[in-house]
């Protein structure tokens, strides 16, 4: 398919010599993965024919004590450790075996728990404690690093309580689950980034906070829709601020009168709120 796209363009149009390199070159990017998945196909056997794997999956239930959120905490940490040494595809081999069955055993559905470990795997340079691709976005955006990557950790979690998102469900559902999502996700950023046009304060990061994770809690639609009303409100109480912070520094300028236009607009908006 490489081969056939780039005869679209005259410029990325690849003869045999280029098509030999690029053959090459795909062979020895190949090798370190091959390698580690043998590895990795040699520690899933032993641990299959012994039985460690059963036994592995009991303790780790054990040790959660029968809690989902528990048994994901474990399954994440182990997914990161093991993303940071190995290629994605063997740490997902690996997790395959010890962990997934566990969490489907808790309930969770069999795609989501194997995208999960599969997606802690490939984000370990994105998420702490490793993160070096958040340190390298942070540095462009100038930005914490540890912030930059916490984001990551919710994308997994959101899959478990939001099967919907995978299209595992009716359409209305992967409609609305996915709507729900992307707004908790925007309500989390805005709390732990803690700035929305003006820095935020604790009460406000703390609305944001509560709100998005009401929407995170699957199959209970009091909570969720109180989540949403939190965060129009949080939202609500942010547009107010900056459209008075607007019009303290509109008030305060030199030329109000060159700024008539915006303040009766202003006052007007302010007017039509409190009548509400």
């Amino acid at each position: 398919m490489t081969i056939v796209v780039s005869f679209f363009r005259k410029s990325t149009r690849m003869g045999l010599r280029e098509i030999l390199l690029a053959m090459e070159s795909g062979i020895n990017n190949a090798i370190p993965v091959a390698v580690a998945c043998a590895a990795a196909g040699i520690i899933t056997g032993i641990i299959s024919l012994t039985g460690v794997g059963l036994r592995f999956s009991s303790i780790l239930i054990s040790l959660s004590g029968n809690s989902e959120f528990l048994m994901l905490i474990l399954t994440m940490i182990a997914s990161i450790i093991l993303g940071m040494g190995l290629p994605t595809s063997a740490a997902y081999i690996i997790l395959a075996v010890l962990t997934a069955p566990a969490l489907i055993d808790l309930g969770v559905a069999p795609l989501a728990a194997h995208f999960f470990i599969f997606f802690f795997g490939c984000i370990s340079t994105i998420t702490p404690p490793v993160a070096l691709s958040a340190y390298a976005a942070a540095g462009i955006a100038g930005s914490n690093p540890m912030k930059t990557g916490l984001i990551g950790f919710i994308v997994p979690f959101l899959a478990i309580y939001r099967p919907a998102i995978l299209l595992q469900a009716e359409l209305w559902k992967i409609f609305i689950f996915t709507l729900l999502a992307i707004i908790s996700i925007v309500g989390l950023t805005y709390s732990t980034v803690g700035f929305r046009d003006k820095r935020l304060s604790i009460l406000e990061r703390l609305l944001f906070l509560v709100g998005a994770i009401l929407l995170l809690i699957r199959l209970d639609w009091v909570l969720n829709v109180a989540g949403l009303f939190i965060l129009a409100f949080a939202f609500y109480k942010t547009h107010l601020k900056e459209n008075a912070d607007r019009l303290i520094s509109i008030m305060g300028s030199e030329s109000v009168k060159d700024n008539k236009g915006n303040l009766v607009s202003i006052l007007n908006f302010l007017k039509r709120r409190k009548k509400r």
